[in-house]
């Protein structure tokens, strides 16, 4: 999961982020992703939500002609979602602590 900082025509500035045990965003890294720039659906995606679910050549041990930062699918995430997110977390914790 990302938080989406900037897009431009292929390429897209992210930070990497995580949800700890407290329902806490924790943010991992920042880093520079590339898609094609005739991808219409996955600019339209990133420019258009604040975080997103994005998956990536490596993430599919692809071996074809693009590099390990191309992302080949995303599925945008809207602020409510990612709070749902949160709350099921914590709901999971506080069912195992119990």
């Amino acid at each position: 999961m990302v938080k989406v900082n900037s897009v431009n025509h292929n390429k897209v500035y992210v930070t990497e982020l995580d949800i700890d045990d407290y329902g806490s965003i924790i943010p991992l890294k920042d880093f520079q992703l590339s898609f094609s720039s005739t991808d219409k659906e996955i600019y339209n995606i990133l420019k258009n939500a604040p975080y997103a679910a994005v998956f990536t050549a490596r993430d599919f041990n692809l071996e074809k002609d693009v590099t390990d930062n191309d992302i080949l699918l995303a599925n945008p995430i809207t602020t409510e979602e990612l709070n749902l997110e949160k709350k099921r977390i914590i709901d999971d914790i506080n069912r195992k602590i119990k």
